[in-house]
């Protein structure tokens, strides 16, 4: 089972303050939302999650990420999801 203790902290997501070799991450919500992914995330060697949750203009939100070891193992460097990038 994946730990989810990284939602508790108040970390704004990377498209707002930029974080080391966060290369996908999605928004959600509600924390229950965002736990629920973890269930779903395969890792490959050399991959974490991450995350946290922060607040916008719309309301709270919690977030859900990958960081990598090796940028160069990932491929291109521009290829990053973004998805709910801007709370969509």
């Amino acid at each position: 089972m994946i730990t989810d203790n990284f939602l508790d902290e108040a970390r704004d997501v990377p498209s707002t303050t930029p974080m080391e070799r966060v290369v996908a991450w999605s928004i959600f919500r509600s924390r229950e939302d965002a736990r629920k992914l973890l269930d779903h995330v395969h890792l490959a060697p050399g991959q974490a999650l991450v995350g946290g949750h922060g607040q916008d203009s719309v309301a709270p939100y919690w977030w859900v990420g990958v960081q990598v070891q090796d940028m160069s193992q990932w491929g291109n460097a521009t290829a990053v999801n973004k998805r709910g990038r801007l709370g969509d």
